[in-house]
């Protein structure tokens, strides 16, 4: 078997009367099991490669695979792979359609076909795995935006995926409920559920991913594990996103530091410090 989950192949596309295509020639293979984040400027084709990757928008040209097996778009085939492959939009409203949590939750699994029995119990799991019971019965609208981000994800991995997209999860989000979405996404990932998260955050790419690809002008232009990726980027002088702030106090530090692998969150960095510090 593949160590390969979905597979982008030379991926051309263009919008209506747009003079340069927003994807031209994308290639890259995801690995399974990993956390892996994608990240570029505003405009780069993010968001397009991920309608694509759910059969929501057909390429110009290329190939996209999904364990070896090819997207096609006919409708019995799309609804094979959309089972497989899980979207989750950035903003909630565009994919909470029902009134209420426990209906939203049930309305994908309503289009499969499923028996009624079959429905309310996955249902009944979901909203227990989610912590939502509470808010089973509760109108969509009294949410709060937290909450409607939890319901989305919930509302998707109902069907349980294997592969879920999540386009910039964290955005709008305080530090509670960013929190608390790193633990609903480390139970997602133990599930052994294939993550890809678009994001600027990449603070939160260098906590959280594995395995990071970068696009620019629709390419892809690194990808690799997180370190790896981080360490290429920060020789390219035209990279403008920026870099982690770990990464950038860690980087000025590192010369006087013992010979250690980077820290990927603030307690490695302060135990670093307080062992460094103590002459330990």
């Amino acid at each position: 078997m593949s160590e390969y989950l979905l597979e982008f192949r030379d991926i051309y596309y263009s919008y209506p009367m747009a003079e340069i295509p927003t994807l031209q020639g994308l290639s890259f293979r995801l690995p399974k099991h990993k956390k892996t984040a994608l990240i570029g400027q505003n405009g780069c084709g993010k968001s397009t490669m991920f309608l694509i990757a759910d059969g929501l928008c057909q390429p110009d040209r290329g190939i996209v695979t999904l364990d070896n097996l090819p997207l096609t778009f006919d409708r019995a085939a799309l609804n094979r792979w959309r089972q497989r492959v899980g979207l989750v939009f950035q903003d909630p409203e565009q994919q909470l359609v029902a009134p209420t949590v426990a209906a939203d939750i049930s309305y994908g699994l309503c289009n499969q076909g499923l028996s009624d029995s079959a429905v309310a119990i996955k249902v009944t799991k979901t909203l227990a795995d989610f912590n939502l019971e509470n808010l089973a019965m509760s109108p969509l609208q009294h949410l709060s935006l937290g909450q409607k981000k939890r319901v989305s994800i919930a509302g998707v991995m109902a069907l349980q995926p294997e592969l879920l997209l999540l386009d910039e999860p964290t955005a709008y989000l305080d530090p509670v409920q960013t929190r608390n979405l790193l633990t609903e996404l480390a139970s997602i990932a133990e599930l052994g559920t294939t993550l890809l998260i678009a994001t600027h955050d990449l603070d939160f790419v260098y906590q959280w991913a594995d395995w990071v690809l970068v696009m620019d002008e629709g390419r892809l232009i690194a990808e690799g594990e997180t370190l790896r990726v981080f360490e290429q980027l920060q020789s390219m002088p035209d990279f403008e996103l920026g870099m982690p702030t770990l990464w950038q106090m860690w980087s000025s530090l590192a010369e006087k530091m013992p010979q250690v692998p980077a820290p990927r969150s603030i307690e490695e960095f302060t135990a670093y410090l307080e062992k460094y510090i103590s002459g330990k």
